[in-house]
């Protein structure tokens, strides 16, 4: 018996693609990235988004459902008043593992599309995927308990980022108020 391929779904501001071509990414590898969750991707259809603006976790199954918090008031009507597609592709050529989150998958070809899907207002829509249950949507200023309300979560990552090259201008503009808390852990970890 033919084992079932399941679909994978890619989130993009481009309407109207045939294929999904490999792109470069952070990874330093030319690969198509999907998810396993329709919810995941059309977060992804936003180009603007990333983990300064928001707290992303989960993979959309039962046991580890998706949750998206909005870290500074407004930020989430910002970057998600915009339009898009979900892409449908085949998971055939996915596989797991390579990004360090398994929601998320990757392809090393270009890859066909099955169905687009446009998504007149991504931020409509994922607060229509909350109300499905799709995903945990938190808007300014709720959040899950474990989330540190002034953001310091996010002082190890971009220490991180900084290790690696990555210009982190954008996390000093946004969070002024975390770059003593910064500085002291950046000078804690040199030690």
């Amino acid at each position: 018996m033919k084992e079932k391929i399941s679909p994978v779904y890619h989130g993009s501001i481009h309407q109207g693609l045939k294929i999904i071509k490999r792109n470069k990414s952070t990874h330093g590898k030319s690969w198509v990235y999907a998810t396993l969750s329709k919810a995941i991707s059309t977060i992804f259809i936003s180009n603007r988004g990333s983990d300064l603006y928001y707290y992303l976790s989960g993979d959309g199954t039962e046991n580890n459902p998706v949750l998206l918090v909005e870290r500074k008031e407004g930020i989430f009507k910002d970057i998600f008043n915009v339009s898009g597609s979900l892409y449908t592709l085949s998971g055939k050529n996915f596989i797991s593992g390579k990004t360090g989150w398994s929601a998320e998958v990757i392809s090393e070809f270009d890859e066909n599309v099955i169905h687009e899907e446009h998504i007149d207002n991504v931020f409509e829509k994922l607060k229509q995927l909350n109300d499905m249950g799709e995903l945990k949507l938190y808007l300014y200023p709720n959040r899950p308990p474990f989330l540190p309300k002034d953001n310091s979560d996010l002082i190890p990552k971009v220490i991180r980022w900084r290790k690696r090259g990555i210009n982190i201008e954008t996390f000093f503009t946004l969070y002024p108020e975390l770059k003593e808390q910064y500085l002291k852990q950046l000078n804690e970890n040199e030690e």
